[in-house]
């Protein structure tokens, strides 16, 4: 079944201290034509991550069952470390990680749309990500400790690494940089060799799989800011889309790194406006989510809202902005929401209630309203979209 990389991400326990907000200025919000400008996205696919709700083995059939008949694509997505060591000697991964790759590859659903996210970054979105082994958290080889991410080392490791995902799963979406962008908000020096690295990566991957489509992602909070807005151009002109990850019931929380707010009674609106009058390039929601219960952060001296109406609202124009700007995919991060995970966390978890209840279904397995939006937006979907390879 599922693999317990998807365990990873609630490991993410964000303490400390409330982030020092950056005053940055929006980029200039270009008026939409009335007819948006058209990318090379042919149709466009929605999915999920199998994410669980529990770390049981009925949570993950549940999972699986519920979002696999309503779905066109599969999304796997890799953010907890990588195997440096191995990597870098193009070696036989850690068995432990191969068997993860593999369980992940036998449940990809026939039919479905691969897109696999990878992440040279570590959660703080500025460190090369750390290195895992056979018993998980491991040091890092000493070839690439201190390394630029642009080092020959790196290079070499990344490539193989990402060579590997490609042969594994077969996907025809490949995201180099799970939120990469966000290195130009943390550390903005470092930017300039993650481009480099990426440049190179992507160079032999299109080369030796010239099908499969190469990006990396950006969260939209800080992506909508001007400096970072023209520093990305670049990189984005040298991708075959542009990855996102958008979650607009959290623009407070964003506010916090300093990216612009989200505005209006339908927060998604104005920031996927922004985004098609910024690039003609394929859009991708690498994951996005709304959640349906207010959010209290006591440490970030933050309340957010939510509700069963606005996230069925951001659902049903969400079909209509991917159909109307092209859209190559969508990526809903969960479908259940994990409550019975959360209250297990230990203290200090209180940020994982940003996607604790983005899920269509609540922690009681009862489905929401949004539930049969999705599921009419994804059966209309079928028809345009053309079989998978």
């Amino acid at each position: 079944m599922f693999a317990p990389l998807y365990f990873a991400f609630l490991a993410l326990a964000w303490g400390g201290p409330p982030v020092q907000a950056v005053p940055i200025r929006p980029a200039p919000l270009k008026a939409l034509p009335a007819k948006p400008p058209k990318s090379n996205a042919p149709s466009t696919w929605f999915g999920f991550t199998p994410f669980p709700y529990d770390s049981t083995l009925e949570a993950l059939v549940k999972t699986h069952a519920t979002i696999a008949p309503n779905s066109t694509l599969w999304a796997l997505h890799y953010d907890d470390g990588i195997p440096w060591k191995e990597a870098l000697a193009d070696a036989p991964f850690p068995a432990r990680v191969q068997r993860e790759w593999d369980a992940n590859a036998r449940d990809i659903p026939p039919g479905h749309v691969v897109y696999v996210g990878l992440a040279p970054l570590a959660k703080d979105r500025k460190s090369l990500a750390p290195a895992i082994g056979e018993q998980g958290p491991t040091p890092m080889p000493e070839a690439l400790q201190d390394a630029a991410l642009d080092s020959p080392n790196v290079e070499k490791a990344y490539l193989n690494y990402a060579r590997r995902a490609v042969k594994q799963f077969q996907p025809r979406f490949l995201n180099l940089g799970i939120e990469a962008g966000e290195l130009m908000a943390r550390d903005r020096q470092r930017w300039p060799q993650f481009t480099r690295l990426y440049a190179s990566v992507r160079a032999a991957l299109k080369k030796e799989f010239p099908d499969v489509q190469v990006g990396i992602s950006f969260g939209l909070g800080d992506l909508r800011s001007e400096a970072e807005a023209r520093a990305a151009r670049p990189l984005i002109a040298d991708s075959d889309y542009i990855g996102l990850s958008f979650y607009p019931h959290a623009s407070d929380f964003d506010e916090k790194f300093g990216a612009p707010p989200y505005r209006g009674d339908a927060p998604w609106r104005e920031p996927l406006a922004w985004i098609r009058a910024y690039t003609t390039k394929p859009i991708a929601l690498c994951e996005t989510g709304y959640t349906t219960q207010d959010i209290d952060l006591p440490a970030f001296h933050l309340k957010m809202r939510g509700s069963v109406a606005a996230q069925a609202a951001y659902t049903r124009e969400l079909f209509a902005i991917a159909r109307r700007d092209n859209y190559a995919f969508v990526v809903w991060f969960l479908a259940i929401d994990y409550d019975k995970l959360y209250a297990r966390m230990p203290a200090g978890s209180e940020a994982m209630q940003l996607w604790r209840n983005i899920g269509f279904w609540d922690g009681a397995l009862r489905p929401k309203p949004a539930w049969e939006i999705w599921k009419g937006g994804v059966k209309a979907s079928r028809s345009a979209a053309p079989a998978a390879k």
